[in-house]
């Protein structure tokens, strides 16, 4: 297990609650925010997000998050557009693609900002993961082209 920073407690049970038998590979706290992520790889090229404080959990891959949908071909809500779009961004700068199994959760204020912030949590998982340098201004200009060019259109 990879963790950056301390995680809190609610990360670790919220993990647990959404994936029982699970425990995460990689906890990640967002720079400059109280935002975390848990996450362990999925061997089906699937992306399960939970997020508890929304009392939210989504899944997809790739092919459906180009449509904007779930694995069920059901139109992702916005707050998953976010972390759908930013899979797909990090995808398209050849970063190694293959599907995780996520809890994120934080203590931003409810609505558009709680969304922005789970697409920022969600990149910097991700860069954590395959152990490449970010800033958090980087993160925040790639979350902020997936709202302008994958959440609003």
């Amino acid at each position: 297990m990879t963790i950056s920073g301390d995680p809190p407690v609610w990360l670790l049970m919220a993990f647990q609650q959404a994936f029982p038998s699970l425990t995460p590979e990689w906890i990640v706290q967002t720079a400059g925010r109280d935002m975390w992520a848990a996450a362990i790889p999925d061997s089906h090229d699937k992306f399960t997000i939970a997020v508890p404080d929304i009392e939210a959990r989504i899944a997809f891959n790739f092919r459906s998050a180009k449509t904007k949908t779930t694995i069920l071909n059901r139109p992702l809500p916005r707050w998953a557009r976010y972390p759908a779009g930013v899979l797909l961004a990090l995808r398209d700068f050849e970063v190694e693609a293959r599907g995780l199994q996520v809890v994120v959760v934080g203590t931003e204020p409810s609505g558009p900002r709680y969304e922005h912030a789970v697409g920022i949590a969600i990149a910097a998982l991700w860069y954590h993961i395959h152990q490449k340098s970010y800033t958090i201004e980087a993160l925040v200009e790639l979350v902020e082209r997936v709202r302008r060019d994958y959440v609003e259109t």
